[in-house]
């Protein structure tokens, strides 16, 4: 595995394992492969701090059956949790496969877990609300979705777009700050592509865009690094 871009941090301090390592996998994202996921989680292993969580993201993606896929919600939530299940089960078949020692720093997560993290209880609530109230962030925000659904075959009409916003707005307080998970803070995430969305993530958190969310959400500054095939 090789560093693109890092936001938040430096390869140094990264590398020096001073950050608790996490890895985001999305269900829609097929540079998921059995490969890259071991190879992916042996990196971290060796740079994480003390603990290495891994996130599988599977009932946030079923926002994506639902509009893409013209799903009914209970079925969109129902499929995500399935998906997830499979690649649960790719990931305790490669954490079977290295030394013991190192298989007791690896937690497996979906993403209600991750939704149970006090901060982002606290802080869900309030993009959406920012999402409704304030003009600027929304706009921000529909860009973006727009910008990720430009090449779809489809034409997404304004509800299906802000539906697929909500797919942004759930996972914002988790990209800005991290998680907690059983006394570890996860702090550092890796994910084989840099995004409009981490660039947004790493302007809020620079106080470059919508400044006052910074001192309002107590951002802790969670770190991004893209880590790609070699």
């Amino acid at each position: 595995m090789k560093i693109g871009v890092i936001r938040g941090a430096t390869e140094k301090e990264v590398k020096s394992k001073k950050f608790n390592l996490y890895i985001g996998i999305s269900l829609g994202n097929k540079w998921f492969t059995k490969e890259n996921i071991k190879e992916n989680i042996l990196w971290c292993l060796k740079h994480t701090k003390d603990k290495l969580a891994i996130l599988i993201a599977d009932t946030l993606h079923a926002i994506n059956y639902e509009v893409r896929n013209k799903e009914k919600s209970t079925k969109a939530f129902k499929r995500a949790i399935k998906e997830g299940d499979k690649y649960e089960k790719i990931v305790k078949e490669i954490i079977s496969e290295i030394p013991q020692s190192k298989q007791d720093k690896i937690e497996i997560l979906k993403w209600e877990d991750v939704k149970k993290d006090s901060y982002n209880k606290k802080f869900i609530p309030f993009f959406f609300e920012e999402f409704s109230k304030n003009k600027e962030f929304r706009e921000e925000i529909i860009r973006l979705v727009k910008g990720f659904t430009k090449k779809d075959p489809q034409n997404f009409n304004q509800e299906e777009i802000n539906k697929l916003c909500e797919y942004v707005l759930l996972e914002l307080p988790e990209l800005l700050h991290g998680f907690d998970y059983k006394g570890t803070h996860y702090n550092c995430y890796t994910y084989p592509f840099d995004s409009p969305l981490t660039r947004m993530v790493e302007k809020i958190q620079k106080k470059v865009l919508f400044p006052y969310f910074y001192d309002k959400i107590g951002i802790q500054k969670n770190v991004f690094v893209e880590l790609k095939n070699n």
